[in-house]
Order: C-alpha cells, then structure tokens, then sequence
C-alpha cells in the first residue's frame, strides 16, 4: 500500500561512515510523511466504524510496522518494531500511567552517543474526546513524564496534543501536531523523556517488554535508527567488570 514511498537506499558496507545532518533530517522528514500518510488512511477508514480507541490505536501502530518493519536510508537504518500485551487475562497489564500506547524512539549512531526516549500517549476520538475520565488519565501520565500527549482520532486524520495543554480549554486547539511529527521530533531529540527510554544494553523486544510492564501499557510502537557499524550489532551489552 506505501511500499512504493520508501526511497530504496544504497546497502551500508560497514565501514563505519557517518551520515551528515542533511542525510539524517531526509530519513526523520521520510519517516514523518510515511507514518503520517498511514496513519491517516487507518483513522479514516475506522472513522465510521464502531472501532475502540485502544483498538484502532493497535491497528495503526501494526501498519506502521508492516509498511516499514526494516528499511535502509543511505547509511542508516530504520527499524520499527510494535509489541500489543492483552488487555485482559494472563498476561494482561495493569494500566499504571492511564496511557493507550508507548512511543519509543532511539538512536544508535557511529560515534556511541545512544539516545533513547519516550513518549506516553492516551488516544480519544474526536467525539469522545471530552472523557470525564481523561483528566484522571491525563494525571497518570503527567506524573510519570512530561512527554505525554492526547491524540484525537478525527475523520481526517489524528492530532496530537501535548497532555497539560490539552486539560487547558484556552489551549486546546491549539499547538497540535502530527503522529509522524511527533515521531520525527523524538528521533530529532526535539522531544521525549530519556527516564523512559528502552534500555539499549539489551534486545529490542526484551527492552520493550520491560518498559511496557513497568508503565502498565498495552501497545509500544518502536523506532530505531543505526548509523554505519552499529546496523551490524543490534544492541550494546553493558560491559561486565573487570575481576581485580
């Protein structure tokens, strides 16, 4: 369905090459227009439907995924992984910081100045989106993190909210972004909470499921970008000490 906007790059040698800033905003600006682009097209076809939030949040955080999954940009890769819990049953997570999803962003570059980030996020349909219960969840979230935000699903599209701005009437409508804004900015390290970044020392999915089990949170939405030598090791094992 987008397959065929996604620029097909040149395979990185490993060399150890170091993408300059212009290559760099060119994949955040190509991550933004594809996730946005996708985004909209699940909101809209859900827009009539009787669709859950919390449902058509994982339905667009498993599109996202299809579409990228693994793609290489010039000397950087870009690898969006989503991982859903059950909302109920075994296995089901208590939700602790009253969000629908977790938005990991990270960034594994040549030079080993790792980044990882968080973003919380509670989603509403635009008809629901005066939720006598948001304000509690909205809560929740604020004292686990400042990067936390409302997306209302409309029939054009989602809108993101920064959370305090959005509990404020005055300030509501306005400071509103996109779902691939708001994921570019974090990879521009624009925005998000380095205190729930995934733990980079360990695998993708094991940093996911922690991170998720700690925050209570039902979808985790993941995009990581390696730079050069690091696409070849998925993860940085912490060193252990020296004896003696």
């Amino acid at each position: 369905m987008f397959a065929d906007r996604i620029p097909v790059g040149r395979v990185v040698s490993g060399g150890g090459y170091m993408a300059t800033d212009e290559e760099k905003e060119h994949v955040f600006q190509v991550i933004e227009q594809l996730v946005d682009a996708i985004v909209s097209e699940v909101a809209e076809g859900h827009y009539e439907a009787l669709t859950q939030e919390p449902q058509l949040t994982s339905k667009i955080a498993g599109a996202i995924e299809h579409t990228i999954k693994q793609v290489d940009l010039g000397d950087l890769n870009v690898q969006v992984e989503v991982r859903d819990f059950p909302a109920q049953g075994r296995g089901a997570l208590e939700g602790k910081v009253g969000a629908d999803v977790y938005i990991s962003v990270a960034v594994i570059p040549e030079n080993r100045e790792d980044v990882s980030k968080g973003m919380l996020a509670q989603a509403k349909w635009d008809h629901s989106a005066k939720d006598p219960k948001l304000p509690e969840q909205i809560g929740k979230m604020m004292e686990r993190s400042e990067s936390s935000y409302v997306w209302v699903y409309g029939p054009n599209g989602v809108t993101c909210y920064p959370a305090g701005d959005y509990i404020n009437p005055d300030s509501a409508g306005a400071g509103g972004q996109s779902v691939g804004s708001l994921i570019a900015n974090g990879l521009r390290c624009k925005q998000g909470d380095r205190r729930i970044g995934r733990d980079l020392t360990k695998p993708l999915i094991t940093s996911l499921n922690e991170i998720m089990e700690e925050l209570g949170v039902l979808t985790a939405v993941s995009f990581t970008i390696r730079e050069g030598k690091r696409r070849l090791r998925f993860y940085r094992r912490r060193r252990g000490r020296r004896e003696g």
